[in-house]
Parts: C-alpha cells; structure tokens; sequence
C-alpha cells in the first residue's frame, strides 16, 4: 500500500471510530435521558393515591406503584405475578375486557390486613411504543366511602325517626301529665288508713316511667345544640363521676380512673359530653354489678407509630383525646355490635334503648367520635374528642 493510500486510510480510520465514540456518547445521553424519564414517571405514579398495576401482554406483572403495594401488601416479589391472583380476579384482562378497550368492575380481595373492597378500572395499553406492555389496572379500596355512606344513610333514618318520634312525645306529654294530676288527687283524697289502694302506687310508678321515657324521646327527637368551647378533659369526668356518685357507692365501691397528665383541652360542649360519660358509665355499672369492675382512662394525643418508608394515601388523623370506658362484664353479643345503637333497641327489663342513640348523636353534633370494642371478657366504649386547635 503506498503512502497516500495509507494516510487516506488512517483518516477514515480516525473518522469511523470519532463517529462511533460520538455514537456512543449519543446512545448513554439517551439511556440516560430514558432512566431519568423512568424514574420521574415511577415517582409521579408512586405519589397517586390511586393503586396501579402494569402487566406485559401475558397479564404477568411488571410494575407496582407505592400505593397498590400498601394496599395490596405485597413488595418486588409481585413483579411477574400473575395479576389475575395478585388482583383476585375471576378471569385473566383479556377475558375480562374481550374486545372492550376498558372496563370497571368491582373486586373483593383478603389481604394480611383485612378484606379489600376495590373500584377497579382495566385497559388495554393500546398503541403504546413499548410492546411489553399489556394492560393497566387502576382501582380504589371503596370501605370507607362506603361505610360514610352507609352512616349518611343511617342519620338520615334516625333524623326522621327523631322528627317522629319528638312529634309523638309531645302529643303524649300532656295526657301523661293529666293522668299524674288524677292519680296524686286520688291518693290524697283517701282516708288514711281506711282503705289501702296499691294500684295508686303501681299507677304512679308506671306514669313515671312513661315520663321519663318521653322526656328521652324529646331529647332523641329535639336535640340541644352544642355550645362548644375549651374545656379540661379531667374537668368533664369528675362532673360525670361526681352525678353518678349516689350509684357508684351503692353499687359497693368506686371507678377506677386513670388519667393522663397535661392533657391538652378538648373544644366540645362540657355538659353533654358528661352527658355521654354518664350514659357509658350507667351501662357498665349494669353489665358488671359493681362499680369497682369498671375503669375510665382519658389518654392524651399520641404520637403516630413509625411506619418506617411506608406510606398512607390518608392524611393523619387530628390530636384527640380518648376517654375510654371498660368493664370486665360478659361482653355483647357479636349478633348485637350492630344493633346496639338503634333507638329503642335495648335488652334491660326497663331501659328505654335511647341512651347509646342519644350519646351518638351528642358525641357526633360536637365533632367526636364514638367507637366500641367487645370480647366475652372486656367491652370498651370510647369517646375520641377533638382537641383545641
């Protein structure tokens, strides 16, 4: 080869491999570019509160975003799953969408957690550029909007069932009060000593029972309304404890309290809170027979437990204080948890079943909550109060 060839040679050598270094270089700044788009739609997706699963064309999965790993419980191991057992889906996507570009269906699923009650929505990844790609699930777990619904549905009953009730109650008061005037008169026009009438007693003890079962009735029907304000939590027991002194010492012994110190104030409305106390402490009293057998805890706001890298779509719950009433009794029937709070249900021989109806309405119109728990050893009712803002 002579030397001209040679030269011209080196120089298309030299320019081949500037162009492939120039190549190459191109091809990283593209990976690069690639990885970073990847990670910026991963952490778009990681930060929707929607649970969202991307399958290949085989309906085997190949990405999971944060929030359906919380819901589902599930980590890395779901990539290549099957979505149809990951999703507990009654048929593979393709089976499901036939030739539907998409669909929403609703699907239950037990996890470590609980059951899941999802809104799902499956698609096709149709003309997508990436060929791996299959389909997309995007769902919802819907308990929550369902049990607010169902607790909409329920106050709405009970607001009509009190608007009826309050009605019947005041057209009954009157005559109640008639029968009360006759049968005082009656019992004071007899000779003393000369006749004895035990059906005047009976009569007046029956007339005060239907009072006061009126004046609940009103109470259920006709409700006060709040005047909440700043008050000590400590300040809302001892008045409850104090109004059940009389039966808490004739019941043989005293509560056991247990209060937490410097707790914040609660923004509530003092005497219908003491209200609730003292309903909650009267059916303990009379689950166990003894004061002694029931405890009243009022515990201060505390700090969320670390859920270390994990995330919660919901925000943290407000700093509350909980008073929380526990008796040792036998429990309640897990036939009638759902029950219990309906007005006029009651298993007394003489209760009127409106004191847990009314202790909700009170505890809900001051912007509380109002929670049970029962085992056959242990039933625990709680009032959670919002603290001062």
């Amino acid at each position: 080869m002579t030397a001209p060839r040679r030269h011209r040679f080196r120089l298309h050598v030299s320019r081949m491999a500037r162009a492939l270094a120039a190549a190459r270089a191109e091809n990283e700044l593209l990976r690069r570019r690639l990885v970073d788009r990847q990670t910026f739609d991963q952490a778009i997706l990681d930060g929707v509160d929607l649970g969202i699963v991307i399958t290949d064309p085989q309906g085997r999965v190949s990405f999971v975003n944060r929030t359906a790993s919380e819901l589902l419980d599930v980590g890395a191991e779901a990539t290549g799953a099957d979505v149809t057992a990951l999703l507990g889906l009654d048929a593979p996507p393709s089976a499901l969408l036939l030739d539907a570009p998409r669909r929403v269906l609703a699907a239950s699923l037990t996890t470590a957690h609980g059951q899941l009650d999802l809104e799902l929505s499956v698609s096709r990844a149709e003309g997508a550029v990436d060929q791996r790609l299959g389909f997309y699930f995007i769902f919802r777990d819907v308990r929550e909007d369902k049990a607010r619904e169902e607790e909409r549905r329920r106050f709405e009953r009970l607001a009509a069932m009190g608007t009826m009730v309050a009605g019947f109650a005041h057209e009954v008061r009157n005559p109640i009060a008639a029968l009360r005037s006759l049968a005082e008169s009656l019992a004071e026009e007899m000779p003393d000593g000369a006749l004895a009438l035990p059906h005047v007693t009976r009569m007046l003890q029956v007339l005060g029972r239907m009072e006061r079962l009126v004046r609940t009735s009103l109470q259920f029907g006709r409700p006060a309304p709040p005047r909440r304000a700043p008050h000590d939590p400590a300040s809302i027991l001892a008045l409850a404890v104090s109004e059940l002194a009389p039966r808490t010492q004739a019941s043989g012994g005293e509560l056991r309290l247990e209060v937490d110190p410097d707790l914040p104030e609660v923004f509530v409305d003092e005497g219908q809170i003491a209200q609730v106390l003292i309903v909650l402490l009267n059916n303990a009293i009379d689950a166990t027979g003894s004061a002694r057998r029931v405890t009243v805890r009022v515990l201060g706001p505390r700090a969320p437990e670390s859920q270390g890298v994990r995330r919660s779509s919901q925000p943290p719950p407000p700093p509350a204080v909980r008073y929380e009433v526990v008796d040792d009794g036998p429990g309640i029937p897990p036939d009638l948890v759902g029950r219990i709070f309906d007005p006029f249900f009651t298993t007394k021989p003489s209760g009127t079943g409106l004191g847990l109806s009314i202790a909700q309405q009170i505890v809900s119109e001051n912007g509380a909550r109002l929670e049970l728990a029962s085992t056959r050893e242990q039933t625990t009712f709680a009032v959670v109060l919002p603290t001062v803002a």
